[in-house]
């Protein structure tokens, strides 16, 4: 072998693709399930990576899995780039080769719903060749889906993301005022951020979004009284559709009834307020992947498009 790869007669592909299958999955075994392969193989993959470089790529969690370490991100990003170029290589006598390879896409959830189906849908017309891996979390889980190496991709609103992260606007956002039909407040066509204090507030319990939300209100001199704080959007919906509170939020779905039926009312917010970004969001070192350039396009102009 020509002395300057010399460096990587130990390392191979299925290392790699059984170590980023760890990665993903976050553990050993439920990679081992996903590869169709035995637990072993898949230690002794990650082993062999990290006796090649004297460094630990994953922090061992009993009865929990595997997380990558700092130093595995950095190699994880590398070995993603060098699979979808072995991948491409793979393909060139396809007669309909293209862009391929696999993504991880994770989705704020309050969005998800909205949103992600039709994307999906999109990219796997316009990138037939791209596996795409999604899941949905809350905004804490998002930014750290990116920064643990288990996302490549990440749409989710300007909040709690950190600096080495590049981002993209895909499309804005307004608050809104949702509450009962029974409020004073469903008679109205607007309601001002004043007009808020003393009410009673139902929240999500999600840290960044309830400081999203009681900032904006405080920022005003508004200071409201919270009723309660739920992990659900829908129960969020339905506890103000039940007379419990109003709620402050961003994406509205379609349709004006919570889950048991009962209306809820959604009236804008007549203060002049900062837009709410929805962001698609990459790690820099991950921009290097065709595959991902591919898909970011893909998604850019999705909602370019409407």
């Amino acid at each position: 072998m020509h002395t300057q790869y010399q460096k990587i007669r130990s390392i191979t592909l299925k290392q790699l693709t059984y170590t980023l299958a760890a990665a993903d999955e976050g553990s050993v075994s439920a990679a081992a399930r996903k590869l169709h392969v035995s637990q072993p193989s898949i230690s002794a993959a990650i082993a062999a990576l990290e006796r090649h470089y004297g460094l630990k790529l994953f922090t061992r969690h009993p009865a929990q899995g595997v997380s990558l370490t700092r130093f595995g991100v950095k190699v994880m990003a590398e070995a993603r780039l060098l699979c979808d170029q072995a991948q491409t290589v793979a393909s060139l006598a396809s007669p309909d080769a293209g862009v391929s390879g696999e993504i991880g896409l994770c989705c704020y959830e309050a969005i998800a719903p909205h949103i992600l189906p039709r994307l999906l849908l999109q990219l796997q017309e316009k990138l037939p060749g791209v596996i795409v891996r999604y899941t949905a979390d809350d905004l804490e889980g998002v930014a750290g889906a990116l920064t643990r190496g288990t996302a490549d991709l990440a749409i989710t609103y300007d909040l709690g993301l950190e600096k080495d992260i590049l981002t993209e606007t895909i499309y804005t956002l307004q608050p809104h005022v949702i509450c009962s039909a029974e409020h004073a407040f469903a008679a109205k066509t607007s309601v001002r951020l004043s007009e808020l204090h003393g009410q009673l507030l139902v929240l999500l319990d999600q840290p960044l979004s309830a400081q999203y939300v009681l900032g904006l209100l405080r920022s005003s001199g508004v200071e409201p009284v919270i009723a309660a704080q739920v992990r659900g959007f829908e129960l969020h919906r339905s506890l103000v559709a039940n007379g419990f509170g109003i709620a402050v939020v961003h994406t509205l779905p379609k349709t004006a009834t919570a889950y048991d039926g009962r209306p809820v009312c959604a009236i804008p917010i007549a203060d002049t307020l900062v837009e709410q970004r929805v962001l698609l969001a990459c790690l820099a070192q991950n921009q290097s992947r065709p595959v991902l350039a591919a898909a970011q396009r893909e998604i850019v102009a999705s909602f370019a498009s409407g």
